[in-house]
């Protein structure tokens, strides 16, 4: 309902020729391969973080699907 919410004040706001608000911006730390202690703060949008972890799970489902003797297409 929220989200319906806002898809509804984006579309109004573009109809008035407000440009829509900016994404909102999710921050995680991330482990730095290698280190103990060290990590990083990234910055993405829910949309990219989606896609991030699409990718991650693309990527492991071609690694086992590889070592099961049954290589995918074009995902590595």
């Amino acid at each position: 309902m929220i989200r319906s919410l806002g898809l509804l004040l984006q579309v109004a706001a573009v109809s008035d020729g407000i440009s829509p608000p900016p994404a909102e911006r999710v921050c995680r730390k991330i482990e730095i391969t290698g280190s103990l202690v060290r990590k990083e703060r990234v910055c993405k949008t829910k949309a990219e973080w989606r896609q991030v972890e699409e990718w991650g799970n693309r990527r492991a489902r071609a690694i086992i699907e590889h070592s099961a003797g049954r290589p995918l297409s074009d995902t590595m």
